[in-house]
């Protein structure tokens, strides 16, 4: 045992690595470069799983606004490294880590796979394994395990079971008292307390550089929770062996023991039952050894030697992933409801406001008449040219032009747009909120609904920045109401050049003008002919007297009258269905989102949140996939399933 003692101090020790936290994985460097399997002619493909670990990356990141993405996000942090190494270390030996409670035979059971007594057995000492003990064969450099950080003791073996793996004799969980949780951080893996004497605490520094976990128990122990506790903390990405020891005195209990483990959530093919004892002493005297720990060396060369190593590599780091994704889609899974309530609240006070702001609307396009009229008169009289009929139009609009009772000055938005004036007037007091009065959008109809969704917004753990408070500050309320009066006004405008061109379009056929020009010119030729008949034959050829400018009169009066009855005819057809029109109108102003800047704060969180768990959930049948692509079937090993119950 001295010789072995002084032959691991002469072993090369990795670079110390700092363990502040033991959840946190290793990140410590390999010293072989990745290989290129593919030229091998071995399908050993990263490439889809690099792309989902990068996605991975961009999609934990895309909300730290949300608590509960920083959540994902700080978790995605602590196995990130693992993945990178995964990667990277690709043709390196497994590290087998073996893991027990006091008195389990784990001791026993390393020293008959190194082929000596390394460490004590549990009938000398209780606890046996204090410090970790490394086993590794001569001619493998251990300058990549972290080795001092770990406190450990490195023997050298011959033994063919740990020619290709380095084993790991870990310390005993079970005999350190509980305490608090290690710097007060919780995290979704289970909770491990820190303890009074430092055996755990040496455990949780020694897991994360395992790759394998080699989990002993007997009958006495396979229901430790403390156990349990360690295994489910570090089996994340991690495959496992189960063993039972003490064969030779205790009853077989791998039906329970899997029953058990897969209560907690692992994925149980296999477990070996064997006598650590005799199998050490069998081994120590070179005698064949017994059938339950031949199984175990064979299943040890099969699934974690050569490309074995490779593929528990390649599927950890996919189990790794999932675990990572399951982890998240279950602490956002309470957040579910609460995302789809606020965005179905943000599309119910969204319609809500754009009901009273389409009632408004409508009301007031419905009695702004003069304003239409004017306005499809002056369209009509711009597009009349050329005839008597359009001579006169023209005449009275001139006339009507100077009446100021018939122009309008001021008034509202949609007053002002009817009335061709500028429509980004914000009246001064009360931060703008004056300027949609007209469109029944008050500031109490407004913090209403904000309230609401306030309410709604903190169920779903979102605050500022994400989402504003119920009651806008002046500057916010400023700019609000500017966006909405210039995305109604442009929404407005639009409307109403479509209407009026479509009413427009009524009489400005050629048929109709001409009609009218001919009813118009009728009259003026028939007052024509009637004046020249009075002169040419009353007075020059019948010799009666001119009767003056009577008749003149007459007939400009009933020119006029003739002239606007025809104007108010052709109008009549342009009115015709104004009502109807107006209605149409305003049944599309859902479609323009105007209401959109009061609550774009409540939409965009919504949207974003929304869009996480999507893709979470996208993620999430992406790693099925790529499981059922690259993953090989492993008859032995054993992984934490990650739903426990």
């Amino acid at each position: 045992m001295n010789e072995q003692q002084d032959q691991s101090r002469e072993q090369p020790r990795g670079e110390p690595v700092n363990f502040a936290s033991p959840s946190e994985p290793v990140n410590f460097a390999s010293p072989s470069e990745p290989v290129d399997f593919a030229s091998r002619g071995e399908p050993v493909d990263f490439a889809s799983f690099d792309e989902l670990v990068e996605t991975l990356a961009r999609w934990s990141g895309s909300l730290p606004e949300w608590p509960p993405a920083r959540a994902v996000r700080a978790e995605w942090e602590q196995i990130e490294p693992r993945l990178d190494r995964a990667r990277r270390e690709l043709s390196r030996m497994l590290v087998v880590g073996v893991i027990g409670g006091t008195g389990t035979g784990k001791s026993t059971l390393v020293n008959a796979l190194a082929g000596c007594d390394l460490s004590p057995a549990g009938d000398i000492a209780r606890p046996t394994t204090i410090n970790p003990v490394v086993v590794a064969a001569r001619d493998v450099d251990l300058s990549w395990l972290p080795v001092e950080a770990m406190n450990a003791r490195v023997v050298r073996s011959d033994a063919a079971a740990v020619a290709n793996i380095v084993l790991v004799d870990c310390p005993d969980p079970d005999t350190q008292t509980e305490s608090r949780h290690h710097g007060g951080q919780a995290t979704h893996s289970p909770a491990r307390p820190s303890d009074s004497n430092h055996n755990r605490d040496l455990l949780e520094a020694v897991l994360p550089a395992c790759d394998v976990l080699l989990l002993v128990s007997t009958a006495q122990k396979y229901r430790s929770w403390v156990v349990a506790r360690e295994v489910a903390a570090f089996a994340p990405g991690r495959p496992l062996l189960f063993v039972q020891t003490h064969a030779s005195r205790d009853p077989d209990i791998r039906d329970d023991w899997r029953r058990e483990l897969e209560s907690q959530g692992f994925v149980v093919p296999r477990i070996f039952r064997l006598d650590a004892v005799e199998a050490a002493t069998r081994t120590a005297a070179g005698l064949e050894p017994d059938a339950g720990f031949r199984e175990l060396v064979e299943a040890i060369d099969v699934e974690l030697v050569g490309r074995a190593a490779r593929r528990v590599r390649r599927t950890g780091s996919l189990d790794l992933a999932g675990w990572f994704l399951r982890q998240s889609q279950e602490s956002l899974a309470p957040l579910r409801g609460p995302v789809a309530q606020l965005a179905a609240g943000v599309a119910s006070e969204r319609t809500r406001l754009e009901g009273i702001l389409a009632r408004s609307v409508d009301s007031r396009l419905r009695a702004s008449r003069t304003a239409w009229q004017r306005i499809l008169t002056g369209e009509i009289v711009e597009r009349w040219h050329g005839g008597p009929f359009a001579s006169f139009l023209h005449v009275v609009e001139s006339i009507i032009a100077f009446w100021p009772r018939m122009r309008a000055a001021g008034g509202g938005l949609i007053t002002r747009l009817l009335s061709g004036q500028p429509s980004d007037i914000i009246p001064a007091g009360q931060g703008g909120w004056q300027a949609v009065e007209e469109l029944g959008l008050s500031a109490a109809e407004v913090e209403q609904s904000r309230s609401i969704l306030c309410g709604l917004s903190a169920r779903a753990r979102l605050a500022e920045p994400l989402v504003g408070r119920a009651r806008l500050d002046e500057s916010r309320v400023a700019a609000t109401v500017g966006t909405l009066l210039e995305r109604t006004a442009a929404w407005l405008s639009s409307g109403i050049d479509r209407l009026v061109a479509d009413r427009r379009g009524r009489i400005d056929g050629p048929v109709f003008r001409w009609v009218c020009e001919a009813l118009f010119s009728g009259l003026l030729v028939a007052v024509l002919v009637r004046a020249g008949w009075n002169f040419f034959v009353g007075h020059l050829w019948q010799g009666r007297v001119v009767d003056g400018g009577g008749f003149l009169q007459e007939a400009l009066v009933w020119v006029i009258l003739w002239g606007f009855l025809l104007r108010w005819i052709a109008f009549a057809r342009v009115r015709v269905g104004l009502d109807s029109d107006i209605q149409t109108l305003v049944a599309r102003l859902p479609q323009a989102h105007l209401t959109d800047p009061l609550l774009t704060d409540f939409a965009g969180a919504a949207d974003a949140t929304s869009l996480f768990i999507e893709q979470g959930d996208r993620l999430s049948r992406d790693h099925e996939t790529l499981m059922s692509r690259l993953t090989e079937p492993s008859g032995g090993l054993g992984r934490l399933r990650g739903d426990s119950r």
